[in-house]
């Protein structure tokens, strides 16, 4: 996840700033290439999660998806029409917090070791 982030953020300031179409259909690809890697979430997901708690965990994650796909596109397309560089930038900024977020969870997690909260390692 921390390569996806960090390659999310370096494509959403390059949109932010390109001026040559050929660059941005290259963004464009490399930008698809890493929302594949979403699936990683998925997959880490099932396999660290307890199965108890797979549909309640669905339930909130398809709520909360749901409500960012209607207000994200909606606010940022009212501010694309003063500031198309300015979505990008928010967009990489939003990578950022994910990636800080994403070094949250521990490198081998168990029971009681669900999340590294102010413990990095």
């Amino acid at each position: 996840m921390v390569f996806e982030y960090v390659g999310l953020i370096g494509v959403f300031l390059s949109y932010a700033f390109v001026q040559d179409a050929n660059w941005a259909a290259a963004l464009y690809i490399i930008d698809h290439l890493f929302f594949a890697l979403a699936l990683a979430i998925k997959t880490y997901f099932q396999k660290i999660a307890d199965p108890a708690d797979m549909a309640s965990t669905a339930g909130v994650s398809f709520t909360i998806n749901h409500i960012a796909a209607v207000v994200i596109p909606a606010a940022f397309g009212i501010l694309w029409l003063t500031s198309p560089s300015l979505v990008f930038i928010i967009g990489a900024v939003m990578a950022a917090i994910s990636l800080v977020l994403s070094l949250n969870i521990p490198r081998h997690p168990s029971e009681n070791n669900e999340v590294n909260v102010l413990r990095w390692n």
